[in-house]
């Protein structure tokens, strides 16, 4: 008996291990993980193939901005939609400025010589905090990063630490209820006293979707008063590459923009299954006023600008597949005929399956950036 209970010890001691090995390979090694996504797809429109229905749209016919009087008159709409009459607050400056060792969870970074804590306050209590980390040896570039959601700053070690090597100046931006950017119980004169969980700030607000893309504006504000930048550029990931797509749009001091897994227009988001619906990227006054594939224009278009988006082909969370290809020609065709310069470009990376930026990803970017 004893004999049998070894051996039965030992044959799932070895499925045990056979079994956490697998998960092993399936879940942390890229190239494995990408076939066992590919595998489990419950249909081959998930990453391989382009659903009919996305063909049945053109996207050129989407797209109003082709011309430099259409762009300016639709980014002045954006601008009035997302601030109002008065547009975007191009004087105003961060409240309370100190000075931290590191931006939380981000302790050992090397080449950071000092780091600022900015304190952006934007409305009903609400205050944006955003984290300056300035090299040691700066070369007159401020990179800003911003996150998205389910996360913090903290998962962009290897970007933020890539951008300090390479002597930027790096402002850090949490997306709108991460980290320390918490709302908070506040009263509306019509609505009473509202909590504000996620991004229920759309529903009881003017003009909410100053509360993602503002601490932006106020970060080029307060850093074009210093005198010490010759350009700005913006990393942005998930919802963070949407923010940092439609900041791109309203404000031309933006100079390279990359949004990875940032999105797809709203036509390629029909039928999918899940993760393609963050409630701002829908927010009705917002979309009415520019289409997406306007504001990928609006991005990209003027003197020395990029604007590239990267999609993960096998993300496991959103925005996968090569859609993006399906519209890239009818952008690059646009941001020509508004003929004021810009170049935009769809890139697919096929490194990996998670919802991520990969190294690949880190290393295309910081290519492009050299290029002018």
């Amino acid at each position: 008996m004893k004999k049998i209970a070894v051996i039965g010890a030992v044959i799932i001691a070895l499925i045990a291990g056979l079994f956490g090995f697998g998960y092993y390979l399936t879940h942390y090694v890229d190239s494995v993980r990408v076939v066992y996504k590919r595998w489990k797809a419950p249909n081959p429109y998930v990453f391989e193939e382009i659903n009919p229905r996305y063909r049945k749209t053109d996207p050129a016919a989407l797209i109003s901005v082709r011309s430099q009087a259409a762009l300016t008159a639709k980014r002045r709409d954006l601008q009035h939609v997302i601030w109002g009459a008065s547009g975007p607050p191009w004087d105003k400056q961060p409240g309370a400025i100190t000075t931290v060792p590191a931006p939380p969870g981000l302790d050992g970074l090397t080449g950071l010589a000092r780091t600022e804590r900015l304190e952006v306050p934007i409305d009903h209590g609400y205050t944006s905090y955003v984290y300056i980390m300035h090299p040691k040896r700066a070369t007159g570039r401020m990179l800003l990063y911003h996150h998205g959601y389910a996360g913090t700053i903290a998962q962009a070690r290897a970007i933020l630490q890539r951008a300090l090597d390479e002597g930027d100046t790096v402002a850090a931006l949490n997306y709108p209820g991460y980290g320390e950017n918490h709302f908070h119980l506040a009263h509306f004169p019509k609505f009473g006293w509202q909590d504000l969980p996620w991004d229920r700030i759309l529903t009881f607000a003017d003009h909410p979707i100053r509360f993602y893309v503002e601490p932006i504006v106020v970060v080029l504000n307060h850093a074009l008063q210093s005198g010490r930048y010759d350009y700005f550029d913006i990393i942005g990931f998930s919802a963070g590459g949407w923010t940092a797509g439609v900041a791109a749009a309203v404000d031309p001091r933006l100079r390279y923009a990359y949004s990875v897994a940032g999105g797809y227009p709203l036509y390629l988001r029909v039928g999918v299954l899940k993760n393609q619906s963050a409630p701002p990227q829908y927010y009705g006054p917002l979309v009415r006023a520019a289409n997406y594939l306007d504001m990928y224009v609006m991005a990209t278009a003027g003197p020395g600008r990029r604007f590239m988006q990267i999609f993960n082909r096998f993300d496991r969370c959103c925005f996968a597949n090569t859609l993006g290809r399906l519209y890239e020609p009818a952008v690059k065709t646009a941001v020509k005929d508004v003929n004021g310069g810009g170049v935009f470009n769809v890139v697919i990376d096929e490194t990996h399956a998670d919802h991520k930026v990969s190294d690949w990803a880190i290393e295309k970017i910081f290519n492009d950036r050299r290029k002018k």
